[in-house]
């Protein structure tokens, strides 16, 4: 099992938070077990608290030699242990790179003064090692903070790490609620975007009542779908922006113990404080200065040193400058993603002619790829990037690596996105076959493997083997009990038994699919809306109408609170029971559903589509047939 040692330096006025700091890294050994790496933290308490005894000291320093991470925290004083021992980190740092130094100041409360020791030693971070410290008003801060460089340390590349619904959580675990993160919970943008998205659900529900009491009001329906609109585009937009603001903290965790310029650091402060647009306006300059310092570099007869490590600093701005352009809200969307996608071709040139370090440059491909995705950017410059990393990181790491394996991964489903898939099946199999010796034949990473593969075979047609490689993936995720990943294996494997013309095989897997989304899903999420549709489309075809019913109008139900009534999937759902209705022989309920659908079609469609057209004459001859009934 691989260790990562953690010390931890701090004086007694932080012990609440030092004893915070241990619960969380015993409930992070928890997953991390899972993974075959061990969190030992070393705690001065279990040993002796006689800081007066310099034999003492000098164990307490080898064990900080011996660290993979040394963490100092202070707040209001900075006693000359805790100083002894960060200097002890670096020293030994600037020996093996190793143990990685990171600093956490707490913020001051009301009435608390800082000591001028402590003022001395962070003036001495800033001056003497362009050393940037975190700061830190409460626990989420502080261990979102450490989880975030932990996971630079072994290696994890912060894929683990996930923000939804105003959460981080790490592997289900959870770290740290976003609004008690300053750079979310201090910024505007991220605030009202909250606010708004709180107080829509009730607007929506009284909208709701007004249409269930006047339901031919078409005011009212419309205030209603407005409403239900501007929601789904809000959290669709409201995702995106945690994202962003995310992965700048992310970008900005990853400087943290690292040389900075001053211009970095002015920027990095505003952003912690939630003032993204400030420090997007910071960072103007850097794209400027950065072409200055490449033409330097390339003018120079002899590159120096010092040319160089300009053109390094630059790129250090420009990858901060992407993320801070992302998350700027004031710029429109196409202008943010154009920009950021000319700053990371700036990044990515002035790293190759300045002989950039190549474990710094296989995170800024990884940063560029994982944009170039996030907005669907696929094309040859993608599977390019995606190229270049994997034969770094065989450079760097070898065949037999983690890094390199996921890279083989991610340019097997670049090449899927592009149709070439035999090449995808080349490289999704290069990385089944590492995750497959490394972390055993029952592991969630293979059975992602066997997923990718699966999906491969269907774009190319080759049912067998497609369904093979989905059951293979099923099976481990069966053993593994990862709920949505599962549900979403059944959802799969129900597809291609219907591409197969199995039908009821197909509806075994797809009610399987259905009882978990049920269990861990809002009941309006539309996962479960095109389950249920795909259940009663198969029970139509299979000719039983009752049964298609009830599922059409299970779909039917969750579209209309997840989409709104007049919303065109709606629409659809609705046509669709119409049409089961009629089948089944009940003409009235039928020309009920054909009529809620209809509005939408003429609307969204117009009045000549064929679909609208459709709909229009079983409405007509349906009355037809009423009419002639009743002469």
């Amino acid at each position: 099992m691989k260790r990562i040692k953690i010390f931890l330096a701090s004086s007694e006025e932080l012990e609440n938070d030092r004893n915070a700091f241990g619960n969380l890294i015993r409930r992070l050994n928890k997953s991390y077990g899972k993974r075959g790496i061990s969190l030992d933290l070393f705690e001065w308490e279990d040993y002796d608290a006689a800081y007066n005894d310099r034999r003492k000291q000098e164990e307490y320093n080898d064990e900080v030699r011996s660290s993979d991470m040394f963490l100092a925290l202070f707040h209001t004083k900075a006693g000359q242990f805790t100083i002894e021992e960060f200097e002890v980190a670096t020293e030994e740092f600037l020996r093996r790179s190793l143990p990685k130094v990171y600093t956490y100041c707490k913020d001051l409360a009301a009435g608390e003064v800082e000591s001028k020791e402590l003022a001395e030693f962070k003036q001495r971070l800033i001056n003497e090692m362009g050393h940037y410290w975190s700061r830190y008003s409460n626990r989420d801060t502080m261990q979102l903070h450490f989880v975030m460089q932990l996971q630079i340390v072994e290696g994890s590349l912060g894929e683990s790490l996930k923000v939804e619904n105003g959460e981080v959580s790490l592997d289900g675990l959870h770290i740290a609620k976003m609004e008690n993160l300053p750079f979310a919970g201090r910024n505007e943008a991220f605030c009202k975007l909250s606010a708004r998205l709180a107080e829509l659900p009730e607007r929506i529900a009284k909208a709701h009542s007004k249409v269930e009491k006047y339901p031919d009001d078409e005011d009212f329906r419309s205030e209603e779908q407005a409403l239900i609109d501007e929601y789904n585009a809000l959290k669709e937009s409201f995702a995106e922006y945690q994202h962003n603001l995310f992965a700048t903290a992310q970008r900005i965790a990853r400087m943290q113990g690292e040389r900075t310029t001053e211009r970095m650091r002015r920027a990095m402060e505003a952003f912690n404080e939630g003032r993204v647009g400030e420090a997007n306006t910071i960072l103007d300059e850097a794209e400027h200065d950065a072409r200055l310092a490449l033409n330097a570099l390339r003018e120079s007869r002899k590159a120096t040193e010092e040319c160089r490590q300009n053109v390094i600093r630059s790129i250090e701005e420009i990858l901060l400058k992407c993320q801070t352009t992302l998350s700027d809200l004031a710029i429109p969307v196409e202008e943010r993603v154009r920009c950021t996608e000319r700053l990371y071709v700036q990044a990515d040139d002035m790293a190759r002619e300045a002989e950039y370090d190549k474990a710094k440059y296989c995170q800024l491909l990884i940063a560029y790829k994982s944009f170039l995705n996030y907005y669907r950017l696929y094309n040859d410059k993608s599977l390019e990037i995606n190229l270049r990393l994997c034969k770094m990181t065989e450079e760097l790491y070898g065949t037999e690596h983690r890094d390199t394996a996921m890279s083989y991964h991610d340019v097997g489903e670049a090449y899927n996105r592009l149709g070439d898939y035999e090449k995808a099946l080349k490289y999704l199999n290069m990385a089944l076959s590492y995750f497959t010796k490394v972390e055993g034949e029952e592991s969630l990473s293979v059975s992602y493997q066997y997923n990718s593969i699966g999906h491969t075979y269907f774009n190319m047609g080759d049912l067998d083997s497609a369904l093979r490689h989905l059951l293979l993936a099923t099976k481990i995720r069966e053993k593994v009990a990862e709920q949505e990943p599962l549900a979403d294996s059944y959802n799969n494997i129900g597809g291609l038994y219907v591409q197969m013309k199995e039908p009821s095989k197909a509806l075994e897997y797809l009610h399987k699919a259905l009882d978990i989304y049920h269990k861990i899903l809002d009941k309006d999420n539309p996962d479960i809306g095109r389950t249920s549709l795909n259940i009663g489309t198969l029970h139509y075809k299979s000719e039983n109408y009752d049964k298609a019913v009830e599922y059409y109008l299970q779909a039917a139900g969750v579209y209309e609170k997840a989409f709104g009534a007049e919303n065109p999937t709606t629409a659809n759902a609705y046509a669709n029971v119409g049409v089961a209705y009629a089948k089944s022989g009940d003409a009235v309920r039928a020309v009920e559903y054909y009529q809620k659908a209809l509005p939408t079609f003429r609307k969204h469609l117009g009045e000549e589509h064929k679909t609208t057209r459709t709909l229009i004459t079983a409405i007509e001859e349906i009355h037809a047939l009423f009419d002639k009934a009743n002469e």
